[in-house]
Protein backbone atom coordinates (compact mmCIF):
# COMPACT_ATOMS: atom_id res chain seq x y z
CA UNK A 1 0.00 0.00 0.00
CA UNK A 2 2.67 2.68 0.64
CA UNK A 3 4.55 1.57 -2.16
CA UNK A 4 1.47 2.35 -4.29
CA UNK A 5 1.35 5.65 -2.24
CA UNK A 6 4.66 6.56 -3.39
CA UNK A 7 4.31 5.41 -6.69
CA UNK A 8 1.72 7.76 -7.23
CA UNK A 9 3.52 11.08 -5.06
CA UNK A 10 6.76 10.48 -6.87
CA UNK A 11 6.54 8.65 -9.76
CA UNK A 12 7.83 5.05 -10.88
CA UNK A 13 11.03 5.83 -11.84
CA UNK A 14 12.43 7.76 -9.42
CA UNK A 15 10.35 5.56 -6.69
CA UNK A 16 12.01 2.41 -7.86
CA UNK A 17 15.50 3.97 -6.83
CA UNK A 18 14.66 3.57 -2.98
CA UNK A 19 13.90 -0.30 -3.38
CA UNK A 20 17.15 -0.92 -2.07
CA UNK A 21 16.72 1.01 1.10
CA UNK A 22 14.36 -2.47 1.76
CA UNK A 23 17.43 -4.16 3.12
CA UNK A 24 18.40 -0.96 5.40
CA UNK A 25 14.70 -0.70 6.84
CA UNK A 26 15.01 -4.19 7.74
CA UNK A 27 18.09 -3.82 9.28
CA UNK A 28 16.87 -1.21 11.45
CA UNK A 29 13.77 -2.86 12.39
CA UNK A 30 15.60 -5.51 13.53
CA UNK A 31 17.48 -3.89 15.55
CA UNK A 32 14.27 -2.44 17.42
CA UNK A 33 12.11 -4.77 17.08
CA UNK A 34 14.23 -8.20 17.85
CA UNK A 35 16.80 -6.36 19.77
CA UNK A 36 19.32 -7.62 17.42
CA UNK A 37 23.05 -5.54 17.09
CA UNK A 38 24.29 -4.78 13.81
CA UNK A 39 27.62 -6.01 12.72
CA UNK A 40 30.42 -4.90 10.83
CA UNK A 41 29.29 -6.55 7.59
CA UNK A 42 25.39 -5.08 7.81
CA UNK A 43 26.96 -1.79 8.96
CA UNK A 44 28.87 -2.06 6.03
CA UNK A 45 26.19 -2.93 3.71
CA UNK A 46 24.21 0.21 5.32
CA UNK A 47 26.90 2.72 4.34
CA UNK A 48 27.51 1.09 1.26
CA UNK A 49 23.44 1.58 0.06
CA UNK A 50 23.24 4.50 1.42
CA UNK A 51 26.53 5.54 -0.14
CA UNK A 52 24.80 4.08 -3.62
CA UNK A 53 21.48 6.22 -3.05
CA UNK A 54 23.07 9.24 -2.86
CA UNK A 55 25.69 9.16 -5.56
CA UNK A 56 23.12 7.99 -8.02
CA UNK A 57 20.80 11.37 -6.73
CA UNK A 58 23.90 13.62 -7.64
CA UNK A 59 24.56 12.06 -10.62
CA UNK A 60 21.17 12.19 -11.99
CA UNK A 61 20.84 16.18 -11.08
CA UNK A 62 24.45 16.51 -12.50
CA UNK A 63 23.40 15.39 -15.23
CA UNK A 64 20.04 17.67 -15.69
CA UNK A 65 22.14 20.34 -14.92
CA UNK A 66 24.29 19.96 -17.64
CA UNK A 67 21.60 18.72 -19.93
CA UNK A 68 19.91 22.02 -19.30
CA UNK A 69 23.52 23.95 -19.83
CA UNK A 70 23.94 21.94 -23.81
CA UNK A 71 20.63 22.57 -24.55
CA UNK A 72 20.38 26.06 -23.57
CA UNK A 73 23.76 26.34 -25.68
CA UNK A 74 22.38 24.77 -28.39
CA UNK A 75 19.20 26.95 -28.34
CA UNK A 76 20.87 30.59 -28.03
Amino acid sequence: MTWNLAVRILGAIKTSVYIYLAPVVTAVASVIVLHEKITFLSGLGIVLVLGGLLLSEQKKKLFLIRGRKHTENVVE
